[in-house]
């Protein structure tokens, strides 16, 4: 006869107690540790059948539950809730605590240390190997539990605890079954019922209406005997309030919609119209995520608190942002926050991780000392800075984001900016050493204004498609302005000519002719490199210049706002990348000509007058000959003779600039190179064959492939996360499988990529959702 979770975990509890009794004495009490808590909802039930299941915890009788003072009590029977048999032997379910807990005696907290005793006079309930029960453990185990395979991802063991209260007595749910995954768990708890409750909430009838009688019917039922409401929608408000409660069922519902809440635009205004006046308190209170409202008024005195933390020092600044972050970190798991409606708990994720870097202290003996600083650890204070700019949207949070980036974000630019430029005043062979060489890369991909710490994040993303990657940090050439910094990085740079006439920091070519953009690409062809302008361009082997980003345009036009455009700038790279991968070139070099710096508020001004300059820009300048300043002053790339004047430490010279270029900073002068090469192009002739759509579910078929490849559905290929697929297993049987859709992406344009063990991408094919 099958048997159910239930009965088989009564079986091994009963076999714990098994002892010899001619050697040893029988076992005082058993201790089931649980570290995870993956058992407690089932605890009630099975205490039904064990009433000698006590619980370590809060004290709570009725459950059967209290503290260790209190277990003690009742496994020496001195209390009437122990009204066990006298032959039967207590188990203490332990929520929480690890079986590494009991050894560790010294660092026990004191409620605990009481039942401390029991691991040597009881017995423990856990694994032959000596582990903890975890519910996927005990499923797979072939003695005690049901020596049914379970699915190793984390979605499949987070089902698990999720359905253990459904399926925890019911024989049946696991009658016949030689594998369980998510898909399968999930659809024992909520077929589709529940993503239909969230549309009919949303839509009403309109909903029922496209359903035939029968189903109508039945989801009728369903809202009646699980959820306990009649499908009228006159009664949202009341309804909807069910949703926010997320008691009993509702919290499945609740957990549906927040995986997923742009799916229901509606249900905000819904939530916000059913909140009750009082929320409750204790246990019965209701969750404060629920509510819109609620988001917003902790939104608010968040605002108000941040305000003040940016008029203290910056020590007591930081406690206080780190309090805060505890405080607030916790709606960086509600709807709300996946809805945007939670910039400024966002950007108080990064403020934190900004200010806690800016305060670090750094090496700054010499610039090799700097830069290993700054490429292993400090790019991160310039990486916090701007996702924590960009996370909020309103004038009104951005001045407040805007107050702590003052605080703590511009004396640490401040600082590594001076000693930069000291040091570079000393010996600034960095600059003054460079030497043209020949490029010896095919394909150079030249991306404007790159800075490291951009590069840094767009190699991880880079890393994680199974890209082989490497970059490496040099700098540029001086001024970091395009004109006289884009050349040095080009494969024309040997064609520069080192005594050039300066106009506007733009050399010539040893020719003489002045490098304008024409002049430029006629020099790139002499090069024997083609410029690419399409696809079309790219034609085999060959050697290949591209030009792609304007977020340096962006930089001068929008200023700070610029940081929401970086994303834009990372995935037209992508694009680049795909493309030139797809017409089949297997290495491309990204090269940068110069970095910005980025100071929310503004730059500080510094005076120049500008009768003293033949030119200037907003961080460097050509000083008149016989003019005299106190500015940094070092010999320009294309001709060391000509001096170039740079503003000092951060300071521009025009007012109210947020974002420039063109001076001697870490930031504007280091500039990474990047080699990356396709390994997921590999040399393998199988393909995905066949595909086949009937409504949202779609076969495919494949020649033969090694054991472990895998097929998924993207509306972006090369980006897992997009995948539109609602299965888990996406493991390929016998060449081929049928995979469900989200209904959300009917009659896209999606494609369907073929993945070798290591999630390489081996073939793809495109494809739209439902045929």
């Amino acid at each position: 006869m099958s048997q159910s979770i239930y009965d088989k975990v009564l079986q091994a509890l009963k076999q714990a107690e098994n002892h010899n009794s001619q050697l040893m004495v029988k076992p005082e009490v058993i201790l089931w540790p649980d570290p995870e808590n993956q058992w407690y909802d089932v605890i009630e039930v099975l205490q039904e059948s064990i009433p000698q299941l006590l619980i370590y915890g809060n004290y709570e009788p009725s459950k059967k539950q209290g503290p260790a003072i209190w277990l003690k009590c009742m496994i020496a029977k001195a209390l009437p809730e122990a009204n066990w048999d006298a032959n039967a032997i207590p188990v203490i379910y332990l929520p929480g605590v690890a079986k590494s807990d009991l050894r560790n005696v010294e660092n026990a907290v004191f409620n605990f240390q009481p039942l401390l005793e029991y691991q040597y006079t009881g017995t423990l309930f856990i694994q032959e190997n000596g582990r903890e029960w975890s519910i996927l453990a005990f499923v797979e185990n072939p003695i005690n539990g049901l020596g049914i395979k379970v699915s190793k991802d984390n979605a499949t063991k987070d089902a698990l605890k999720k359905t253990l209260p459904s399926i925890f007595q019911d024989w049946e749910v696991l009658t016949n079954k030689t594998i369980i995954d998510a898909d399968y768990l999930n659809n024992q708890l909520f077929p589709d019922i529940i993503p239909t409750i969230l549309k009919w909430m949303c839509k009403g009838d309109v909903i029922l209406n496209t359903m035939d009688a029968g189903k109508g019917e039945v989801f009728t039922n369903l809202c009646k005997s699980q959820y306990q409401f009649d499908p009228d929608h006159k009664n949202i408000k009341a309804i909807a309030e069910k949703l926010g409660s997320q008691k009993n069922a509702w919290k499945y519902v609740w957990q549906l919609y927040a995986t997923a809440p742009h799916k229901y635009p509606e249900m905000e205004d819904l939530l916000r119209l059913a909140k009750p006046a009082d929320l409750g308190v204790g246990m019965y209170a209701l969750p404060d995520e629920s509510w819109p409202q609620v988001n917003e008024q902790k939104e608010e005195a968040l605002a108000l608190a941040l305000t003040k933390v940016a008029k203290q020092d910056t020590i007591k600044a930081l406690a206080n942002l780190q309090d805060l972050d505890k405080e607030h970190s916790v709606r960086r798991n509600w709807v709300w926050f996946e809805l945007g409606k939670s910039p400024l708990a966002d950007a108080l994720h990064y403020l934190v991780q900004m200010a806690t870097k800016a305060n670090e202290t750094f090496s700054s003996s010499s610039i090799e000392a700097i830069k290993n600083y700054y490429t292993t650890n400090g790019f991160s204070v310039d990486q916090f800075m701007r996702k924590a700019l960009a996370a909020v949207k309103s004038e009104k949070d951005k001045t407040i984001v805007k107050s702590i980036i003052h605080l703590f974000y511009q004396p640490w630019l401040e600082n590594i900016t001076h000693k930069f430029q000291k040091l570079v005043e000393q010996d600034a062979s960095i600059f003054t050493s460079q030497k043209a060489v020949a490029e010896s890369e095919s394909f150079v991909l030249f991306v404007d204004a790159f800075r490291y710490e951009l590069a840094e994040e767009f190699c991880k993303r880079l890393e994680k498609q199974k890209l082989k990657v490497s970059m490496q940090a040099g700098w540029s050439a001086i001024p970091s302005l395009t004109p006289t910094a884009k050349p040095n990085v080009s494969p024309i740079a040997t064609a520069v000519s080192i005594q050039s006439d300066i106009a506007e920091f733009r050399p010539q070519l040893q020719n003489g002719k002045d490098l304008l953009t024409p002049v430029f690409r006629e020099a790139l062809k002499t090069a024997g490199f083609k410029l690419v302008t399409n696809v079309n361009d790219i034609q085999g082997d060959g050697k290949y210049w591209q030009e792609i980003g304007d977020i340096d345009t962006k930089g001068h036009e929008e200023q700070a706002d610029m940081v929401k455009r970086i994303e834009e700038l990372f995935e037209q790279v992508q694009e680049a990348l795909d493309v030139v991968f797809e017409r089949g070139i297997k290495r491309i070099k990204i090269v940068t000509d110069h970095g910005w710096l980025l100071l929310p508020g503004g730059l500080p001004k510094t005076q120049l007058n500008a009768g003293l300059t033949e030119t200037r820009w907003g961080r460097c300048a050509l000083i008149k000959e016989g003019a005299n300043t106190d500015l940094l002053h070092l010999p320009w790339r294309w001709n060391p003779s000509i001096y170039i004047a740079y503003a000092l430490g951060i300071s521009f010279f025009k007012v109210n600039e947020e974002y420039a270029h063109g001076g001697i900073s870490i930031h504007e002068c280091l500039v990474p190179t990047l080699i990356i090469e396709n390994s997921n192009v590999l040399n393998i002739e199988s393909v995905i064959k066949l595909v086949k759509w009937i409504n949202l579910k779609c076969t495919i078929h494949t020649n033969e492939v090694p054991e472990g490849y895998s097929i998924d559905i993207r509306t972006k290929y090369n980006d897992a996360k997009t995948s539109i697929v609602l299965s888990k297993n996406k493991i390929l049987n016998e060449q081929s499988i049928s995979l469900m859709v989200d209904d959300e992406a009917e009659s896209q344009a999606a494609t369907i990529v073929l993945l070798d063990e290591n999630e390489r991408i081996i073939d793809k094919k495109p494809t739209t959702v439902g045929g």
